[in-house]
């Protein structure tokens, strides 16, 4: 199984690394996109410029790695400037948009599932999310069913409140 790893921001510190411990636990190759000129990983795809829907085709899982960008980026509020990644925000939302619907199992980890909620991604899903009174806001303000659990599958996407190497690898396994 092949997995896609896409980069908005790398700030919160082992999201990214965990993200990438577990799919290569489960035996995936991984790749890794980035939507951020100033991301400091490794990658395959730079997605900085646009993205082609055809560059999902061949991967089984996508994970999205937001950061603390995510987090702001859903909740309208202004980042602190040592949280103002380049995020081209417009390929990040397609790319997401098209994971979910095209079916591919999807992670998101953090604050991920508000901004998909609000993309209108998740309504009538479970969903979890890191646990802030705004972004379970979010959640329920978008048709989506909070459940206050480590991680939630639900069909295609799995929400998860932390990223950890542990809770990714019993998600991906249901």
């Amino acid at each position: 199984m092949k997995a896609l790893i896409i980069v908005a921001d790398d700030s919160y510190k082992g999201e990214y690394s965990m993200a990438v411990q577990g799919l290569r636990q489960l035996g995936m190759e991984v790749s890794t996109g980035l939507v951020s000129k100033n991301a400091n990983v490794n990658f395959d795809l730079d997605f900085t410029e646009g993205f082609s829907e055809d560059s999902l085709s061949e991967y089984d899982v996508i994970v999205f790695i937001g950061g603390y960008w995510a987090y702001y980026a859903v909740v309208g509020k202004e980042a602190p400037g040592r949280v103002k990644p380049m995020v081209n925000r417009d390929v990040f939302e397609k790319i997401l948009i098209h994971a979910v619907n095209s079916g591919k199992k999807v992670v998101l980890p953090l604050a991920l599932p508000a901004y998909a909620a609000k993309l209108g991604l998740l309504k009538g899903k479970r969903a979890t999310v890191y646990p802030t009174t705004d972004l379970i806001g979010i959640l329920k303000n978008n048709g989506v069913e909070f459940a206050n659990e480590d991680f939630v599958v639900d069909g295609n996407v799995v929400s998860m409140k932390r990223m950890s190497v542990e809770a990714l690898s019993k998600a991906l396994s249901k």
